[in-house]
């Protein structure tokens, strides 16, 4: 099997804890269309928030398992609503741990989707996470913007307008290949 054939290890992780998220629907499916990545959720619904004094007091479980996870990957996908045209804390959060020793992070490629019931499709949290993450030592790929879902998602909360679910597939296919670039 040839580098260009292995399918690319990806961590996805949703910044968003609602039951009936519509960005985990959306990382679903991209785990669905990747035809170039095997797409892996990762819960992170008992990652306590970064706190100095729980760091020095020694790594919780959920962080530890959170940078095993993140460490063993090609790459890291992050899925995230747009709160007050910014990060939620759920997605701070994340980066806020990643940020820390062991940053295990370090070097790997990283992108965000974000999706939002908005027609401006989340851009005030891709502006941010790209501002942030460009001073970070972690290889920024670019983001994706999905907005106005509303009329994108099945009666369950699915993504499933064929034109979206083929921009995420290229969308996830193209990060697969920067992360293939980088491992070169």
């Amino acid at each position: 099997m040839s580098a260009q054939d292995h399918q690319v290890e990806l961590v996805a992780i949703v910044g968003s804890l609602r039951r009936a998220s519509v960005n985990a629907a959306v990382a679903r499916a991209a785990a669905g269309v990747a035809t170039a990545a095997r797409v892996t959720m990762h819960d992170i619904s008992d990652l306590p928030f970064y706190d100095g004094d729980t760091e020095a007091a020694g790594l919780p479980e959920p962080v530890e398992r959170l940078n095993r996870v993140v460490g063993a990957a090609e790459g890291l996908l992050l899925f995230s609503p747009e709160y007050n045209s910014s990060l939620p804390a759920v997605t701070k959060n994340v980066i806020d741990w990643l940020s820390r020793p062991p940053k295990v992070w370090d070097g790997l490629p990283v992108g965000l989707v974000a999706a939002t019931p908005g027609q401006r499709a989340g851009l005030g949290v891709r502006e941010h996470f790209t501002t942030m993450l460009d001073r970070r030592p972690m290889r920024v790929f670019e983001t994706l913007g999905i907005g106005s879902y509303g009329d994108k998602l099945d009666a369950d909360g699915e993504l499933t307008d064929p034109e979206t679910l083929i921009e995420l597939a290229d969308y996830v296919d193209r990060f697969a290949q920067f992360c293939r670039d980088g491992a070169e």
